[in-house]
């Protein structure tokens, strides 16, 4: 029978000064990680005139031959089941020359040696503690240095200047050590600017940081629907399955450990709002909770006032609520109950703005997915009806049609049993129906009150509105009142709209007038009120020059 069995294949070493070259930051974690491992405490870091040196005080390098073994690490089985090494180590400078002191040995690595070529160790003369390395870079500056040093645990000082240390977690994380790590849910504001900072350099829109001891990666996990909450995971050294993708290490490795851990974390953000004491979490997460042994209160009520909230202008007529009115005196829309349609929540939502009641009437608007809280067990609107009376003007108008009637009325009935109505100067046609009458859609219904009491937006919301596809939305809204001002135009007459527009042109006058006439020429003739009379004659044409 003929067997296969892994290799690595030499060609590999051949291309090891592009495989691990990478970023400055990238060569700074893996040196700094090295020194740890290797049981440091401090790590200094010096540059001059273009070369690097990296001093650690740990135990240093008992074998050389391992410093070119990629991808065997040679750290002992307690660090291999806590951190799960790479075995790249000093392939991460490759192909600089790079001199290695430590244990009184030295050896110089130059750009062959990187590929295969043998390398000599020697007798190092000056014996030293820890390990040395000295090569040519760009500088390792702080900002290099600063965000791989500072949660790593150890003291690092460059050129003469220690690096901010700062704590991953506080004394409130909670230990886990089945996983290997401290556990911390909180908000962006309790994140200090160094994890603010590793916020913003790792992927936007990640919301979790994990520490494997100074090198910090991020991902991006919901176990709860609260976005604004942050989780901070800081591996303690402990064995762990939790693990980095190879040969990058900047990604997790989604395998069953951190699918524990995705599991933990949604205890923790359940625990972190039990203390807050507050929520606005959907009704099923809150019963999740319950079944996780966490008892939560109830959500905060969520609702807005108004069926026809939006986020883009032309907004709606806006329904108020009285200060003094509970929630509980509110009704909720019900579309299953109410059999109806786009036009009757609108409708309801104009009744609520429009009406003149003698009670609050105050739809809400409450999300489906807090059904299940107390505070959203609300009467319902069951039926709503629309009284019309004749009509007087029908034309197209923007992207539907716009109709004048003498008389509007809604009627709404509720589950609690009362019957609430009034006339309005504005109104939704039902949607068509086969024996209903032929409205089109976004047909709106208006009486001649709406021209005086409703500005053109709030007309224009329930036509369409702003489109993002054509002009701007200034240039929209100023088409859409040329238009609705033809249409009042046409409701009034040419001669009444004529009247309107002297009217409006001698309300500059002053002092107050009884009288004024205009003759054929031009001249104006004004009586005032305090009798007094003035005339005003047209400008006389410059007369001719006829001198020589």
């Amino acid at each position: 029978m003929k067997t296969i069995r892994a290799s690595v294949n030499a060609r590999l070493l051949s291309k090891a000064s592009r495989l691990f070259t990478g970023s400055v930051e990238g060569r700074v974690i893996e040196i700094l990680q090295n020194a740890r491992r290797a049981g440091a405490t401090e790590v200094h870091i010096t540059n001059k005139e273009g070369t690097v040196t990296v001093r650690d005080n740990g135990r240093g390098i008992e074998d050389f031959s391992r410093l070119l073994d990629l991808g065997g690490s040679g750290w002992e089985d307690t660090l291999e089941a806590s951190e799960d090494p790479a075995g790249v180590g000093v392939f991460c400078l490759a192909p600089r020359e790079v001199t290695i002191r430590s244990n009184g040995k030295v050896v110089t690595i130059k750009e062959d040696g990187w590929t295969g070529e043998p390398v000599s160790v020697l007798d190092d003369p000056a014996r030293r503690c820890g390990t040395l390395l000295e090569f040519d870079d760009e500088e390792w500056n702080s900002s290099a240095v600063d965000l791989n040093a500072v949660f790593a645990g150890i003291k690092v000082v460059v050129d003469g200047r220690e690096c901010p240390s700062v704590p991953f977690t506080s004394d409130g994380a909670t230990h886990y050590r089945d996983l290997g790590c401290r556990i911390e849910v909180c908000t962006s504001q309790d994140l200090s600017p160094w994890h603010h900072t590793s916020f913003r350099t790792r992927w936007y829109g990640h919301n979790a940081l994990i520490n494997f001891h100074g090198q910090v990666v991020s991902c991006d996990v919901h176990p709860i629907s609260e976005h604004g909450l942050r989780y901070l995971i800081d591996m303690t050294g402990e064995p762990t399955g939790i693990r980095l993708m190879l040969p990058a290490r900047t990604q997790m490795l989604e395998n069953e450990a951190f699918a524990k851990l995705k599991g933990v974390l949604e205890i923790e953000a359940f625990r972190f709002v039990q203390r807050r004491g507050h929520h606005r979490l959907p009704y099923k997460e809150f019963t999740r909770a319950e079944q996780l042994g966490i008892n939560l209160p109830e959500a905060t009520p969520t609702y807005s006032v108004g069926l026809l909230a939006t986020d883009e202008a032309p907004e709606p007529i806006e329904v108020t609520m009285p200060k003094d009115l509970p929630l509980g005196k509110c009704y909720r829309f019900n579309p299953d109950q109410a059999d109806g349609n786009d036009s009757d929540e609108a409708n309801v939502h104009i009744l609520a703005a429009l009406g003149r009641l003698d009670q609050p009437f105050v739809p809400v608007n409450i999300n489906k997915s807090y059904d299940g809280y107390s505070w959203a067990d609300l009467p319902t609107v069951i039926r709503v009806e629309l009284s019309v009376g004749r009509e007087l003007l029908r034309d197209g108008l923007w992207s539907g049609t716009l109709s004048c009637v003498d008389m509007l009325a809604i009627k709404v009935h509720t589950s609690d049993g009362h019957t609430i109505t009034s006339p309005v100067c504005l109104a939704v046609a039902p949607e068509p129906h086969e024996k209903a009458p032929a409205w089109a859609n976004d047909h709106v219904l208006v009486t001649p009150l709406a021209q005086e009491q409703l500005c053109a937006s709030e007309i224009w919301h329930h036509l369409g509105g702003w489109s993002d596809e054509g002009d701007t939305y200034d240039t929209q809204s100023y088409q859409f009142e040329e238009e609705l001002e033809r249409f009042w135009m046409q409701l009034v007459g040419p001669d009444e709209q004529l009247r309107r527009n002297i009217i409006r042109t001698l309300e500059g006058i002053q002092p107050a007038w009884n009288d004024v006439s205009v003759s054929r020429d031009g001249t104006v003739h004004i009586e005032f009120e305090d009798g007094t009379v003035k005339y005003i004659a047209p400008p006389t044409s410059p007369a001719t020059d006829t001198s020589e």
